[in-house]
């Protein structure tokens, strides 16, 4: 069962920030087309959510992470 995240954070470009925005472990797309809308993102692990703040923008993303949290989904 895949594992969902609300993370905090701010785009590269232009340093405007966001929060909760829900990403999901694995790349499998949601049945429920509405759940799916919902999903900013797909196939980060907790292990790369970890790792992309400890790189602090120093990654392939076009966000930065700051924070995140496991969430119900």
């Amino acid at each position: 069962m895949s594992k969902y995240f609300s993370i905090d954070g701010y785009w590269k470009d232009d340093k405007s920030e966001f929060s909760g925005l829900i990403v999901k472990e694995f790349d499998d797309v949601e049945s429920d087309e509405q759940a799916d809308d919902r999903i900013f993102y797909y196939g980060l692990s907790e292990t790369d959510i970890q790792q992309a703040i400890a790189d602090n923008g120093d990654d392939m993303l076009d966000f930065v992470i700051t924070s995140y949290e496991e969430i119900d989904f």
